[in-house]
């Protein structure tokens, strides 16, 4: 079964969004939604990496995580899907540098 690697980048992108929730849903639903996140990384993309098209621009794979704001960017090999990026869906990826996850 293919690892979940997580980028220094992605962790501290999902630290920030979820401090951000703190503040308005309280710790219980932040927990909830950081456990989901974890368990669908896990669940489908992990196991069907290729269920995504790369996106033309950055050459990574875009996945909405169901049941949250949240989307994921990431590749993967046939050991690891590595996370690079965590944004909000609504987010703005027109300026993003694919290669500035830091490792």
């Amino acid at each position: 079964m293919r690892r979940v690697v997580r980028s220094r980048t992605y962790v501290s992108q999902l630290k920030d969004l979820l401090d951000q929730g703190i503040e308005r849903f309280g710790i219980a639903v932040v927990e909830k939604k950081l456990a989901l996140i974890d368990h669908t990384l896990e669940v489908f993309p992990a196991q069907h990496p290729k269920a995504k098209q790369p996106d033309r621009m950055l050459g990574l794979r875009v996945y909405p995580v169901s049941d949250t704001p949240f989307m994921v960017l990431y590749d993967f090999s046939e050991a690891e899907l590595r996370a690079h990026f965590i944004f909000h869906k609504s987010a703005c990826l027109e300026d993003l540098d694919p290669n500035s996850a830091d490792w």
